[in-house]
């Protein structure tokens, strides 16, 4: 198990365990469901971090919501 951060939807800045291997995970939401995908990238500051972002996001738009959780 890992502790990743969670970027983007309704879980957006939450932490939450996911076993190592996975690398997608659903959430069921009001709206419909909600699809992460297993990022690592480098943040300022921070260093290399594994997320869980929501597929749709691009990697910039990870980038800037990940590092406001790490201020």
């Amino acid at each position: 198990m890992a502790i990743v951060l969670y970027v983007g939807g309704s879980k957006d800045g939450d932490k939450g365990l996911v076993p190592h291997g996975f690398s997608k995970s659903r959430a069921e939401t009001a709206e419909g469901p909600e699809i992460y995908t297993e990022r690592f990238m480098e943040l300022q500051g921070v260093g290399k971090v594994r997320v869980m972002a929501l597929e749709s996001l691009l990697d910039e738009s990870v980038k800037v919501r990940a590092a406001q959780h790490y201020r």
